[in-house]
C-alpha cells in the first residue's frame, strides 16, 4: 500500500459499536476464551492477545513467533493456533517458527503439528472434537496462486487428515446449526461455499456465495443460521442466511482490512470484529445470539 493509499484509510465505528482495544498489530482470529473477555491474534507481533470486553485493555497471553493466524478454544480450556510462521507477513517476534498447530494450556507454549502443513490459517473445533483448519499454499490472490487443503487434526491421536484439496485461499471455517456442513471461505476466489460432513469425507452441497464487495475472510455463524463473514478489503462484514440472501451489512471505513469476526459475552450476544487498521478489535450488539463453541458430540 502506498503512502497516498495508507493517507486515505480511516476507521469509522457503525452504530452501536465500541472500540474495546487498539494498537496491537495485524489482528486475527477471535475466539471467546471466557464470559467476559475474547482472544486474538496479532499476526505481525507473533502475539496472543487476551481483550476484555469491558473495554479495559489488552492483556498479552503470549508470544508465539512467527505469524498467528487463528484460534479455537479446546475442551480443556487450551487455546490452539494456526501458526503460518511468519509467510503472510514479516514478524517482529524474534522466536523463530515455522509453519505449524500451536497449543497454549496453563501458561505453556508447545507446537504439536509441523509436517504436512504449509501456511495454515483459520480453525474450529469440530462436531468430532478434531481441530478443522485451513492450510494455505500461499496469500495471495491472482490468477496463479497456488491450492491449499482443508484438515482435520485429532489431538489424541495426533493424526491429521486431509478432507478438501484444490483450494483457492482456504481462509474462514465455520460449522452449521445442525453440525453436519462445514463453510468454507476461499479468499481467492471472493467464494464461500458448503460441503457435507460424512464419514466418507467433505462433498460440495451446492450452496456457493460471493460477496461482490471485498473477499471472505474469517467468519461465525449464529443461532439464526446467518453466516458472518468478514469482508476483508471490503471494510465489513456482511450476513448471510441459509440460502444465501445477503440479510445484514456493517462497514468500517476505508482501506481498514477487517479480518474476522466471532460471538462473545456470557449469552453471545455480542459480535467481535477483528480489524488490522490499528490494531483494532470492535464489539457490538449481535442481531441474533451465536452459536455456543467448541461444538462437540464426544
Amino acid at each position: 500500500m502506498s503512502t497516498q493509499e495508507k493517507s486515505k484509510s480511516s476507521l469509522s465505528l457503525p452504530a452501536g459499536a465500541t472500540l474495546i482495544a487498539e494498537g496491537i498489530g495485524f489482528t486475527e482470529g477471535p475466539a471467546k476464551i471466557s464470559e467476559t473477555s475474547v482472544a486474538v491474534t496479532s499476526i505481525n507481533r507473533g502475539k496472543i492477545y487476551e481483550v476484555p470486553l469491558d473495554g479495559s485493555g489488552p492483556i498479552a497471553l503470549c508470544e508465539t513467533g512467527g505469524g498467528p493466524n487463528g484460534i479455537a478454544l479446546g475442551q480443556d480450556g487450551e487455546l490452539w493456533i494456526t501458526q503460518n510462521g511468519g509467510t503472510a507477513m514479516p514478524s517482529r517476534s524474534s522466536l523463530h517458527t515455522t509453519p505449524s498447530l500451536q497449543r497454549w494450556k496453563n501458561g505453556t507454549l508447545t507446537t504439536e503439528l509441523t509436517d504436512t502443513v504449509t501456511a495454515p490459517s483459520d480453525c474450529v473445533i469440530g462436531p468430532d472434537g478434531r481441530l478443522w483448519f485451513t492450510d494455505t499454499a500461499e496469500h495471495a490472490v491472482g490468477e496463479a496462486v497456488k491450492p491449499g487443503r482443508l484438515h482435520a487434526y485429532d489431538p489424541t491421536t495426533r493424526r491429521c487428515e486431509t478432507q478438501l484439496d484444490g483450494l483457492m485461499f482456504p481462509n474462514g471455517l465455520a460449522f452449521d446449526g445442525n453440525r453436519e456442513r462445514l463453510y468454507v471461505a476461499e479468499t481467492a476466489t471472493d467464494t464461500v461455499r458448503r460441503y457435507k460432513i460424512s464419514s466418507s469425507g467433505c462433498e460440495p452441497d451446492g450452496w456457493a456465495v460471493t460477496l461482490g464487495k471485498g473477499r471472505p475472510d474469517g467468519m461465525a455463524i449464529d443461532s439464526a443460521g446467518w453466516l458472518w463473514i468478514a469482508g476483508s478489503s471490503g471494510d465489513n462484514v456482511v450476513a448471510v442466511d441459509s440460502d444465501g440472501e445477503i440479510r445484514h451489512e456493517l462497514t468500517f471505513g476505508t482501506r481498514v482490512l477487517v479480518t474476522s469476526v466471532c460471538f462473545a459475552g456470557a449469552d453471545l450476544d455480542t459480535l467481535i470484529v477483528t480489524i488490522a487498521k490499528g490494531g483494532s478489535v470492535v464489539s457490538l450488539p449481535a442481531v441474533h445470539p451465536g452459536l455456543p463453541l467448541p461444538v462437540t458430540t464426544l
